[in-house]
């Protein structure tokens, strides 16, 4: 799966808002990012800082290189995901399970990210720590997928957070590829 490379290219995608960059500084040694101020009123409510082209993050995995790629959550920014997946290994799919409203706004962008090819990746469950967070079975649920691949996440935990990359490149190790590559 990894040919001649020796390491693994992951993206970090999902909606805005969701915890990408969180995610990507958290489990990192070595980061780039790419975030501006927020200038969008309605988006202003919810954070002050976006991503516009991509977070970079670098981290060791059980020996292996992983780089990691978080992709901008602004559909006006969405192209950036086809960009960004070419030659990835798998990906991380973050939802915002804070409240139901966020789950459902995450499908989309989901199949979507399922229609770039079969390419072998978890989704996790963010914002396990707020109060009446929508659980990764009933996310499971809303998603159509086996609760196998799916997965809490409290993104500011370093521990929680590696642990949960850490399921991806076991995946991807024991995974043979059926990767499109042409997209």
């Amino acid at each position: 799966m990894l040919g001649h490379q020796g390491y693994l290219k992951i993206l970090v995608s999902g909606a805005y808002a969701s915890g990408k960059t969180t995610f990507v500084k958290t489990v990192s040694e070595t980061i780039l990012t790419t975030e501006v101020p927020v200038t969008s009123p309605g988006e202003q409510k919810v954070k002050e800082y976006t991503t516009v082209a991509f977070d970079y993050g670098k981290v060791t995995v059980d020996g292996m290189p992983v780089y990691l790629f978080g992709t901008p959550g602004q559909t006006r920014l969405q192209f950036m995901w086809r960009v960004l997946s070419y030659g990835m290994h798998g990906y991380i799919f973050l939802v915002d399970g804070s409240n139901m409203m966020e789950v459902y706004r995450a499908k989309p962008l989901y199949l979507y990210m399922k229609s770039l090819g079969n390419y072998p990746h978890i989704i996790a469950v963010n914002k396990q720590d707020v109060k009446g967070a929508v659980p990764p079975r009933q996310v499971a649920q809303i998603l159509s997928v086996s609760p196998e691949i799916v997965y809490p996440l409290v993104a500011r935990d370093k521990i929680v957070a590696l642990g949960v990359l850490k399921q991806l490149v076991n995946l991807i190790v024991t995974t043979k590829p059926s990767i499109k590559t042409d997209h």
